[in-house]
């Protein structure tokens, strides 16, 4: 390492983790929670603050009230260039899990989709889990999270939040 470029060594970020960075700033959140398949969602409104953590990765904090409490969640997502995938972890003021995802882009770049498996909170039973989100071109996004029900082996959608910047 020369005396003239200290950081010469220093990894570069990538377009991925230039697309990450695009996540930065404070969101409104509408929420919609599909409790029980005979029953509307429940909605809620939420706040999500996303900071940089360096070039590379993104911290963010999700707050919202629900059933009268209040609920936080937190994640943090990057991009790991030796694995190819983006990696994303994901913990919450209700759970004692800490839920680990792996995902990739779409090609037109505008679909995340992460999985991962993670006990089901009511059977404590491990299954899969799996997220989408989609940026739209005004900058909004939507996110959306399935589990595969562990008694069924179906697929079910447990939530929808639509992503617009506050």
């Amino acid at each position: 390492m020369s005396d003239e470029n200290p950081g010469e060594f220093m990894p570069q970020p990538t377009d991925e983790h230039r697309w990450i960075q695009e996540h930065v700033g404070t969101w409104k959140v509408d929420c919609k929670f599909f409790m029980d398949p005979s029953q509307p969602p429940m909605q809620v409104e939420a706040t999500e603050t996303v900071e940089a953590f360096g070039p590379f990765y993104i911290v963010s904090r999700f707050d919202c009230e629900m059933f009268g409490a209040p609920f936080q969640g937190m994640t943090q997502m990057g991009y790991d260039v030796a694995n190819g995938c983006y990696v994303s972890t994901w913990i919450d003021s209700v759970n004692s899990f800490l839920y680990h995802f792996t995902g990739h882009r779409s090609e037109d770049g505008k679909t995340l989709e992460f999985e991962g498996r993670a006990p089901d909170p009511m059977s404590k039973q491990m299954t899969d889990w799996r997220t989408t989100e989609v940026h739209a071109d005004d900058g909004s996004r939507t996110f959306e999270m399935f589990m595969t029900h562990p008694g069924s082996g179906q697929e079910i959608q447990l939530l929808t939040h639509v992503y617009r910047r506050a």
